[in-house]
């Protein structure tokens, strides 16, 4: 790990989810694409289509989805600001109270009619409330909170869909894919899009989204409206190339390919169980100093995205003792990664030990 993450020498690095680690290989990777630019110019890039083409399908299988229905996208609020501008006008959303700003705030500008759910141990029980009696077209929300690290049920959702078929289910998923395995065709979810820069340690500039078949003609409101039943141009070229337009970066999207083809050479034993494993010990200790919300301790499943109470002069302290985190929201955002292990959990709670107490 440290070879592949030279920061590991220097740092305790509980900072993934405000930025992933770039591995050797991956730079090695990058390099030697910049060299074939270099030296074979269009000769290299005549190829971009084939390339791109074989970074989608390697999205798609990653992610269970359909390739004709996969895009390669820059980074999630590109991909999703392309999506809501072909929804109608007339179209409503719920929303979480507080979620991330490139979520809610591109559908709270465009003056599209919403409903809000806090964020709180009755979360769930609020959501399929507000469903019930508004009906609303869209529900778009992050399966991992960007601040306190709650995650969504994904039992939850299966069966919100279950309910509320005609309800369209928008996901941003840049602070949970590469964290476990996820089968988009199975979930709830009809939508989904991600930045790919934390979790998949894939590096900037690179992105997905996913989108079940049926949903497509409810979306581009310019060839179909909202829930219409017009016939839907619904080929590849059409649905792809909208997310897709002009010349795509080989460099950043191999990167992408590249990232996913590691988690496939390392499995999600090695990927997921280690830091799931964890998140669980962190979760207990950080419960028993009381450094988390009660939202967050009432809930049986979290991510690895904690929240701990903290301030500037906390953030300082870890800061000298060479432990990155983040300041967000009301305290110290930390979060773990496949390649952190319990001697790193260790080092944090001591510095906590010493300046909380």
């Amino acid at each position: 790990m440290i070879d592949q993450y030279p920061i590991l020498k220097n740092y305790t690095y509980l900072n993934t989810a405000n930025h992933g680690l770039v591995s050797q290989d991956l730079l090695d990777y990058r390099n030697r694409l910049d060299k074939k630019m270099r030296d074979e110019a269009s000769i290299f890039t005549n190829n971009r289509n084939v390339f791109i083409s074989e970074v989608r399908h390697t999205v798609a299988k990653f992610m269970d989805a359909d390739p004709d229905c996969t895009a390669v996208i820059p980074n999630f609020s590109i991909g999703f600001n392309i999506l809501i501008n072909g929804m109608d006008q007339q179209a409503s959303f719920l929303l979480l109270e507080n979620d991330y700003p490139s979520v809610n705030g591109p559908i709270e500008t465009r003056g599209f009619k919403t409903y809000h759910v806090a964020i709180d141990q009755q979360m769930e029980v609020n959501i399929r409330a507000v469903c019930e009696k508004e009906s609303p077209d869209f529900f778009c929300f992050s399966l991992v909170q960007y601040i306190s690290g709650i995650q969504m049920d994904l039992e939850f959702l299966t069966d919100l869909k279950k309910r509320f078929p005609r309800m369209i289910m928008i996901a941003d998923a840049t602070q949970y894919v590469g964290f476990e395995e996820f089968r988009f065709r199975e979930s709830g979810i009809d939508i989904l899009l991600a930045s790919c820069y934390k979790w998949l340690h894939a590096g900037d500039g690179n992105g997905f989204i996913c989108i079940k078949k049926e949903v497509q003609r409810h979306i581009f409101h310019k060839e179909t409206g909202v829930r219409s039943s017009r016939k839907v141009l619904n080929s590849k070229v059409t649905f792809i190339s909208r997310f897709e337009p002009g010349h795509q970066d080989m460099i950043a999207f191999g990167s992408l390919q590249q990232a996913i083809l590691k988690i496939h050479e390392m499995g999600w034993k090695k990927v997921a169980d280690p830091v799931k494993s964890l998140s669980k010990i962190a979760k207990t200790a950080f419960e028993k100093r009381k450094l988390l919300s009660p939202v967050v301790c009432s809930r049986k499943n979290h991510s690895s995205i904690f929240n701990i109470k903290g301030d500037q002069d906390l953030y300082d302290k870890l800061v000298k003792n060479k432990i990155l985190t983040s300041l967000r929201g009301d305290g110290i955002r930390v979060s773990f990664s496949h390649f952190n292990t319990e001697d790193d959990l260790n080092k944090l709670l001591e510095v906590l030990d010493l300046y909380c107490n």
